[in-house]
């Protein structure tokens, strides 16, 4: 009985380790064959076999085989199933970076959203300077930072932070400010309306939700009838996936970030109808002392493919998020309270209160319909919306009391407690205000392409907005005060004071929350400062004809567009004249470009554009019609380009400059 069993335990052992030994540990990572980013959740199996594997986030992956030799069938939805044969010589294969190819066959079973729109390098044949972030890429850089952050190190791009607060960057490309600078979300212009910068912190979603961003330094290859001499960065958000499947997610990072995301996908369903759906809570303390930050994520994907020639994918986004900030200071106080001070902060009643509070909720919302008309024609649209509101925090009347670099909010308390009803002008009464700046804003953006011959490409669009925004002060924190009162002498047509001084004592106040600012405003009654609107209206149209064959390419665009705007003031001006009468300015631009192909690894391009552009206006009063009209100046744009290119590699010489007429 005894060797029975001596026979049996060693005949297992001998089992389990023959198992082992024939086990083959099989790896390698799976990447876009034009984009070159990783494709997480693609399907790995071994040929006729139950084994199988699915890539992580950065399209890796591992699967262990019974088998010495066979073959590995590697699937992604969207791609062309490739077949890779292995044998083991040793018990770990490695095959290394393979590249699946899109199957336009398969799009079918995915929804693409605004292909005609989006407009990315790879469509087009004269090369330009560009550099794309996959987003594998982007999760790796971005961190606890925005999404600026994730084009750091990127060729021509600058950027930098402004206020060491959640957000508060700029980017710079090839020496251009942001307002020369064209920024897209799949295809949809998001400059601002009025000045054209970029507000990062309004967009702290972006991480999250982009699954590419390619930034085309220079002339760009944008069709919109938009200013993009400095460059085109494009962020290519998510789309409702086919596949079914969700996670949960949780990251910790330091300063006491914290951030929670859960996500989940019905993939298409038998209706040809999917929804995906993403939330996300974020909160930190910041580098700086004062500068906490919190905020939410969310994005909601309906997909619908009602037929073989026809796409439709609505999405609405959004990041409402509030954080503390901090501005540059003297060095001497740097080197008295530290490197991590900030004096926009400090106690009241024990707990932690700042002067300086950034707070914003932008919801995006966009509809693209995908229309291949035929096999040389199809049409791509996208309608949106965005509903802004929210401002920015800071004292208002009296200085603040410090103590130690801090703010006394106590003692302020106690002032205001004494003065009872507060005065402008009084050098006691002080209470925080919030500067709001609100907007509603509409667009369609549409682009016609025909494949003419196999040769000639002609594309035609439009591009149509309207905006109307809001700005005033309101009180956010009266501390300790009943009310606020201040005096004004109106202006007239001239902009001279007339009349006898007028007054408005206010007595409400609301808190700096982006979800509060979202549903609730206070009366006109109770604004402070200035209040005032304007409405712009944009149209646009433009058009490409590109020329390609093996040896060379050339490409033209055109874009003419007007914009009128007018500004209404409820605040500083007499009742008859609130109304500025409406300016209209009329811009364009040229561009023209072509490429020689040495062979398939080199080639030399040169492009070449003029732009006349409408002047913004966010520091522009009113317009009357016996005032110097400052709007009617165009900025003249002229870019020259030339460079030389090595597959994806780049090299070019610029000469890009701007005079004002």
């Amino acid at each position: 009985m005894k060797n029975l069993k001596q026979f049996m335990l060693s005949s297992l052992l001998f089992f389990v380790a023959t198992s082992a030994f024939s086990q083959t540990k099989i790896t390698g990572t799976i990447v876009d064959s034009e984009l070159k980013g990783s494709l997480p959740a693609a399907n790995i199996t071994v040929k006729g076999t139950g084994e199988g594997a699915s890539t992580d986030i950065d399209g890796k992956f591992s699967l262990n085989t019974s088998k010495t030799q066979g073959e590995v069938v590697i699937t992604f939805v969207g791609y062309v199933t490739k077949t890779i044969p292995f044998t083991a010589k040793s018990q770990t294969v490695d095959l290394g970076t393979i590249s699946l190819e899109s199957d336009s066959s398969q799009l079918d079973e995915v929804v693409i959203i605004g292909k005609g729109i989006i407009d990315l390098a790879k469509d087009r044949k004269t090369p330009i300077a560009v550099s794309t972030l996959t987003s594998a890429e982007i999760q790796d850089k971005v961190g606890s930072s925005d999404i600026t952050q994730t084009m750091v190190n990127t060729p021509s791009v600058y950027v930098a932070g402004q206020s060491g607060g959640y957000g508060d960057s700029r980017i710079a490309v090839r020496g251009f400010a942001q307002d020369n600078t064209a920024f897209l979300l799949n295809g949809q212009p998001i400059n601002g309306m009025e000045d054209g910068l970029m507000y990062w912190s309004n967009w702290s979603g972006m991480g999250d939700i982009a699954n590419n961003i390619q930034i085309q330094r220079g002339l760009g290859s944008s069709k919109l009838a938009i200013s993009s001499v400095g460059g085109t960065v494009n962020f290519v958000t998510k789309a409702t996936s086919k596949r079914e499947g969700g996670f949960v997610s949780a990251g910790v990072a330091n300063n006491d970030y914290l951030k929670t995301t859960v996500a989940y996908n019905t993939g298409m369903m038998e209706n040809k109808f999917g929804v995906s759906v993403m939330l996300t809570h974020w909160q930190g303390d910041g580098y700086n002392d004062g500068t906490r930050g919190e905020g939410q994520n969310y994005f909601i994907s309906f997909g619908y493919k009602p037929s073989e020639n026809h796409n439709l994918n609505f999405l609405i986004t959004g990041a409402p998020q509030k954080h503390d900030q901090n501005f540059a200071k003297r060095l001497s106080d740097y080197q008295t309270y530290g490197r991590k001070y900030n004096n926009n902060w400090g106690l009241l009643n024990g707990q932690y209160q700042s002067e300086r509070t950034n707070y914003y909720h932008k919801p995006v919302a966009n509809l693209n319909w995908d229309w291949e008309i035929n096999s040389k024609s199809e049409l791509s649209t996208v309608l949106y919306a965005s509903w802004g509101r929210g401002g920015g925090t800071g004292n208002y009347g009296a200085s603040a009391i410090r103590t130690n670099g801090q703010i006394d909010f106590d003692a302020i308390e106690a002032r205001n407690r004494s003065v009872g009803n507060g005065v402008m002008g009084d050098n006691k009464s002080y209470l925080i205000r919030s500067s709001v700046n609100n907007h509603n804003w509409y667009g369609l953006v549409s682009n016609f392409k025909h494949q003419l011959n196999e040769n000639l490409v002609f594309n035609v669009g439009a591009d149509l907005r309207t905006y109307y925004g809001t700005h005033y002060r309101q009180v956010e924190n009266f501390l300790g005060l009943n009310n606020w009162t201040e005096t004004r002498t109106l202006r007239d047509g001239t902009d001279q004071p007339v009349g006898s001084p007028v007054s408005n004592t206010v007595t409400d106040s609301q808190r700096a929350e982006p979800w509060g600012a979202t549903f609730n405003s206070l009366g006109e009654n109770q604004r402070i400062d200035y209040d005032n609107s304007e409405r712009i209206s944009y149209g646009g149209l433009f058009g490409q004809v590109e020329y390609s064959n093996d040896l060379f390419s050339v490409f033209f665009q055109g874009a003419i567009s007007n914009q009128r705007h007018q500004r209404f003031d409820r605040y500083d001006y007499l009742r008859q004249y609130k109304d500025s009468e409406k300016v209209n300015n009329t811009g364009f631009n040229v561009k023209g470009g072509g490429s020689f192909n040495i062979n398939e690894q080199n080639s030399v391009y040169v492009n070449a554009g003029y732009y006349s552009r409408q002047p913004f206006h966010d520091n522009i009063y009113l317009n009357f019609t016996n005032q110097v009209n400052p709007l009617t100046e165009n900025e003249k744009i002229l870019g020259l380009e030339a460079g030389y290119s090595f597959k994806s590699t780049y090299f070019s010489a610029n000469l890009n400059g701007y005079r004002t007429s």
